[in-house]
């Protein structure tokens, strides 16, 4: 097998997991923090929550930086998927915000699953405000689809199948290998039912197009609509 034929990261000690996973429980941990060290109203105690989401961004930003370029996984996301993948992939992202919106309300929310921070960021100064809605949108529409897709639909899907998960190429998934990790999805999200139902419907893009990049695509578009739909509404729950 020559240098070109490896599969993406091979190159990686035994400890491959730790890039695909470092963004990801950084995000869920600074996440933490931010529910329980933050203020969302001006003169509140703690610390303002626009300076923690903004720490949030540089940090997991760079933590995703050293994955994909130190570590190569950017190597997984290309060849770019074909036009017809991403066509469906940006359908699906479509399914998916209609989902998170519509099923809102019609299901019972698990309080050990927490929930999000509604802050309200026309509260701010105007150039604070306009700071903080692009780090918000960069979160949500750049950071949040690749580490996520990196960790749910190239690590631990392949992982559940086989703990030497590279010896698989990317989009092998198994009934069990995508029901597990659609679940465990669903709880990593106070919105578990439409997250559930996400978790499937990404697995399922995966199975058909063998390209994490389309998973991120379809990730992007739905998260992308999900900030547009906040930024006309003001409904600052889905933040």
């Amino acid at each position: 097998m020559n240098e070109e034929s490896r599969p993406a990261a091979q190159s990686l000690s035994n400890s491959s997991w730790i890039p695909y996973t470092l963004p990801m429980f950084a995000f869920l941990l600074l996440t933490n923090f931010e529910a329980n060290f933050t203020s969302t109203t001006p003169g509140g105690g703690g610390i303002p929550f626009p300076y923690a989401y903004g720490a949030k961004v540089l940090i997991v930003g760079f933590l995703l930086a050293i994955s994909l370029f130190r570590f190569g996984l950017w190597r997984e996301l290309v060849p770019p998927p074909r036009l017809a993948d991403v066509t469906l992939a940006i359908a699906i992202g479509v399914v998916v915000m209609v989902l998170w919106i519509g099923l809102d309300g019609h299901y019972p929310s698990l309080p050990f699953l927490g929930g999000r921070t509604a802050y309200d960021p026309t509260t701010l100064p105007p150039i604070q405000k306009w700071v903080f809605l692009t780090a918000r949108m960069f979160g949500l529409i750049i950071l949040v689809p690749t580490f996520e897709e990196l960790f749910w639909r190239s690590f631990l899907i392949r992982y559940l199948i086989e703990p030497d998960f590279q010896k698989l190429p990317i989009g092998t998934v198994t009934l069990t290998s995508a029901a597990a990790t659609s679940a465990l999805f669903g709880l990593a999200h106070p919105e578990w039912l439409p997250a559930l139902l996400t978790g499937l419907l990404w697995a399922w893009l995966l199975r058909r197009t063998k390209s994490l990049g389309a998973c991120v695509i379809s990730h992007t578009v739905a998260n992308l609509l999900l900030g547009l739909y906040v930024l006309f509404t003001h409904d600052w729950k889905y933040w």
